[in-house]
């Protein structure tokens, strides 16, 4: 297999044999697993409203007054595993895209890392910079950190790094929804490691998810085997035949059934497995052609771009609320549906321009430069 240029995460659609490089450029997407990926950011988003309740001189709030919460209590209380989602969307899209490849040397550690890194890496250190101020102008106001602390030293080299939760399980701190992405581009790296030895195979799969779990069980409990176990499983169901779900509706409808009669759906301690059985079956249902998604393609797919930004932003964006809450008069009312709508959409705002004018320029410049071929 020659040297073909490297294909971006951003890309979704699953490659078949026939296919060449140049259409799988051409920036396809599975619209379903891109609708996925967006109700996973707004779950993350709906949970950590939470934070609103923390900002200096706010009135306690009834959980079930916040807007919405008859019907969207699924995402106040359990958003949190949209993560996990993620995750194990990932396994999926890299499986496809890079599996054969790595395997076979096409895509090469120097450009396996520059892809990763001018993904993740500029609008990382954007937001790390961001909490730093805004969290000492905080400090300096109340006298605390919000939410996450933000002045050990060796955390904040940690999360410079990525590198926070790569091993032992390590307290929020900075930017604290990063602790999910450190994890992953650990796994990143053992996908890599994994793939350059041995093929991509469903045995593979099996085998990396039997050992994580093996690991946690026996007491090692690091995030970053934990997003293995849901990476490799996302992973699974890339091998699923084209075109073919309908065991997977079945298998999702079983496990519902039997999760309903056990008591495990609402039980936190038991989500985590059940989720884990569920992102397989789920990823093929969303990767099937969906007609219907096929009108508002290019909203989907501009909507999928933005997962990644909304997820690091809106932390840094709820601190920059608490400063002005905490230096003012302002109280806003967290049962308000406007502004729960005000701070959704001022995440995507901001995301939508972070991703055009930050993220995209400063990713195409890293790659030319790192990636400059002869």
């Amino acid at each position: 297999m020659g040297h073909a240029r490297p294909f971006d995460m951003a890309d979704s659609r699953p490659a078949r044999p026939a296919e060449t490089a140049a259409a799988l450029r051409a920036g396809d997407k599975l619209l379903g697993l891109e609708v996925l990926r967006l109700l996973s950011a707004l779950a993350v988003l709906f949970y950590h409203y939470r934070h609103f309740a923390h900002m200096a001189g706010m009135a306690a709030v009834d959980r079930a007054a916040v807007p919405g919460y008859g019907m969207l209590w699924p995402f106040y209380e359990y958003g949190q595993f949209g993560v996990q989602v993620f995750w194990g969307i990932s396994g999926y899209i890299f499986f496809w895209k890079y599996g054969q490849a790595i395997h076979h040397g096409a895509v090469r550690t120097k450009e396996f890392f520059w892809l990763r890194f001018s993904r993740l890496y500029p609008l990382h250190v954007l937001t790390l910079v961001a909490v730093v101020g805004l969290q000492a102008v905080h400090r300096s106001t109340t006298g605390e950190d919000f939410i996450y602390p933000a002045s050990e030293a060796s955390m904040l080299v940690a999360q410079l790094f990525l590198a926070t939760d790569w091993g032992p399980a390590q307290p929020f701190s900075f930017n604290g929804p990063i602790w999910s992405i450190s994890a992953e581009v650990a796994v990143y790296a053992a996908f890599f490691i994994i793939l350059r030895r041995f093929p991509p195979t469903i045995k593979l799969c099996v085998g990396v998810i039997a050992f994580s779990l093996a690991a946690q069980i026996a007491g090692l409990g690091w995030v970053s085997i934990s997003c293995a176990a849901y990476f490799f499983a996302g992973g699974l169901a890339a091998f699923a035949p084209p075109g073919k779900y309908g065991w997977a509706v079945a298998g999702l409808a079983t496990l519902l059934m039997l999760s309903l009669a056990g008591g495990m759906l609402g039980n936190r301690s038991k989500l985590p497995m059940l989720i884990m059985a569920a992102v397989p079956l789920v990823l093929v249902v969303a990767a099937r052609d969906w007609p219907l998604l096929g009108r508002a393609a290019p909203a989907i797919r501009a909507a999928g771009n933005l997962t990644y930004s909304s997820y690091l932003l809106h932390f840094p964006l709820q601190l920059m609320l608490a400063i002005a809450v905490a230096s003012t008069a302002l109280r806003p009312s967290l049962a308000n549906p406007l502004f729960l709508a005000a701070y959704i959409a001022a995440t995507l705002l901001a995301a939508m321009i972070s991703y055009r004018w930050i993220e995209m320029p400063a990713q195409q410049w890293i790659r030319g430069k790192a990636l400059r071929r002869a």
